[in-house]
């Protein structure tokens, strides 16, 4: 029972007082005026058997039946001929006055009783409710002070909906430690990995910056280093958009959507905004003959699925010759369409290949090159959170290359 019913149970028994109170009320006034009724009417009888002439048989018949309302008349008619007012005290006023008195006596006692023992029983109530209050105010102070694993809940002031409560705040506090813990070592490691990734750029903008400074510099070589940090402050720029859309994802500001719609669109749409840039490598972009992608519904969200997938040909066309090829396909299968991005890349080893979606990972081939390390991830991110897959393999037949994949669901 918690404090709350314990408060009730204290409202129920004043309320119970007060009824006990005003049922010994109405049953003494109901009782007292029979009793007067009584006493009058004996009072009154008396004066009529002393009035009359009834014989003996008559007054005994009377004792056991009630008498007829001209008797009482005459016996209060003989009461006034002899000087008796309705002020004129009587034995019988007498005897009901003591009558009263031990009624209404009776009757304190008996409800002093009553109250007494429900006050007796409130205390207890509050006494039990401080105790439980007493043990949970200790209770949480430990909390602030001991871990959360080496507290005990067996304690006989709380029962056991209490207890089975703190059990559930106990482990709640145990899960919130445990995801703090890990959230500031996941901090440690962005941190470690923001401070890594901005190192390069930077040692490469302050020394080109230095040699800028030279006076005796020729003009070409001026040119050179001038275009180097205007590089590497481009470097800077994609990292922090990065970063920005990395921090977004993982505070949940990016609000992805899934509607119905064919997948073609959103395909080409990624690969209008890698066009140019596949294009400075002589690659060309090619997308199989296939019709699910046109006419097979998919639950995405065209924005960032874009996103993804403009990822992915960024790692391809980065990775992958000149003169070389990337080809798109996209497959319908039971309940998914699957997307495949196919290039003739440096291809990623096998024990590499379930890093690459980690945050900020880099392979031993690729980290002598330029990139961030976060495309993959949040590829990865877009695509998990619409309820879809992502992974990579490699290409049969001993031909250089990856393949990346990635399936939604169909509508």
């Amino acid at each position: 029972m918690g404090l709350r019913n314990r408060t009730g149970i204290i409202g129920y028994l004043f309320l119970a007082g007060t009824l006990t109170v005003l049922l010994t009320v109405w049953a003494d006034r109901l009782l007292l005026e029979e009793l007067k009724d009584s006493y009058s009417q004996t009072e009154l009888l008396i004066s009529g058997i002393a009035a009359g002439d009834e014989s003996g048989e008559a007054l005994l018949k009377w004792l056991k039946e009630s008498p007829d309302e001209t008797f009482f008349q005459a016996g209060a008619d003989s009461m006034a001929d002899n000087g008796y007012t309705a002020q004129t005290q009587t034995v019988w006023d007498q005897k009901y006055a003591a009558a009263k008195n031990r009624i209404l006596a009776g009757s304190i006692l008996f409800d002093g009783s009553i109250l007494f023992l429900l006050f007796l029983l409130s205390v207890l109530y509050r006494k039990r409710d401080n105790a439980r209050i007493s043990s949970l105010e200790h209770m949480l102070c430990r909390f602030q002070t001991t871990e959360a694993a080496d507290l005990d809940f067996s304690v006989p002031a709380l029962n056991d909906t209490l207890q089975d409560r703190m059990v559930s705040l106990q482990k709640q506090i145990q899960a919130d430690r445990l995801q703090m813990q890990q959230e500031k070592e996941r901090t440690k490691v962005l941190v470690t990995d923001i401070s890594h990734q901005l190192k390069t750029p930077i040692a490469a903008l302050k020394t080109s910056i230095e040699l800028l400074s030279c006076e005796d510099m020729a003009d070409t070589e001026r040119q050179e280093f001038f275009a180097a940090c205007m590089h590497q402050l481009d470097c800077l720029e994609n990292l922090t958009a990065s970063l920005i859309g990395v921090s977004r994802m993982e505070k949940g500001l990016i609000q992805i959507l899934p509607k119905p719609s064919p997948i073609k669109e959103t395909i080409l749409s990624a690969v209008s905004r890698l066009y140019e840039k596949a294009a400075d490598k002589q690659i060309s972009i090619e997308m199989s003959e296939d019709t699910c992608s046109e006419t097979v519904p998919v639950l995405h969200d065209k924005k960032w699925t874009a996103e993804a997938l403009v990822n992915l040909l960024d790692n391809a066309v980065k990775y992958s010759g000149s003169h070389s090829k990337i080809i798109i396909r996209a497959d319908e299968l039971t309940n998914y369409i699957r997307i495949s991005i196919e290039d003739n890349g440096i291809g990623i080893p096998k024990d590499e290949r379930h890093k690459i979606f980690k945050r900020f990972y880099r392979g031993r081939a690729v980290r002598d090159l330029e990139g961030s390390g976060v495309g993959l991830y949040l590829a990865r991110e877009i695509v998990e959170k619409q309820n879809g897959t992502i992974f990579v393999s490699s290409k049969t037949g001993g031909q250089h290359g990856s393949i990346f994949s990635l399936q939604l669901p169909k509508a």
